[in-house]
């Protein structure tokens, strides 16, 4: 019986690396559409149940000029728009994060929503 939970574990895991494979695409795209130069990481970190480890999607802009975060917060919301509407399924709306206007980084984080066969 341990042998089957292990395996659920591990098509639950590719599932989930299909989720972020999706997202990241999605994020890619519309950053290359909107001309801004971004570093996308994706980010482990562990929850309560040791079972099942989060994933996040970190967005830092990287850019040679500062960005206005007028013009930052445009180009989340448009993920954000493209994310709901595509696959609002696969973000965990909660967890995912925006950096603040007086931050000189600017940051995004979507975490990944667990696969449903978790």
């Amino acid at each position: 019986m341990a042998e089957m939970n292990q395996e659920i574990g591990r098509r639950g895991g590719l599932q989930g690396d299909a989720n972020v494979a999706k997202v990241r695409k999605l994020i890619e795209d519309i950053c290359k559409v909107a001309g801004a130069t971004v570093a996308i990481e994706q980010r482990t970190g562990d929850e309560k149940d040791k079972h099942a480890a989060s994933q996040h999607l970190q967005v830092t802009y990287t850019g040679e000029k500062p960005m206005p975060y007028a013009n930052w917060f445009k180009l989340v919301d448009t993920i954000d728009e493209a994310l709901e509407s595509t696959s609002s399924d696969l973000i965990d709306w909660e967890s995912s994060e925006l950096s603040d206007e007086k931050e000189q980084e600017r940051m995004a984080s979507w975490k990944i929503a667990a696969p449903a066969s978790e």
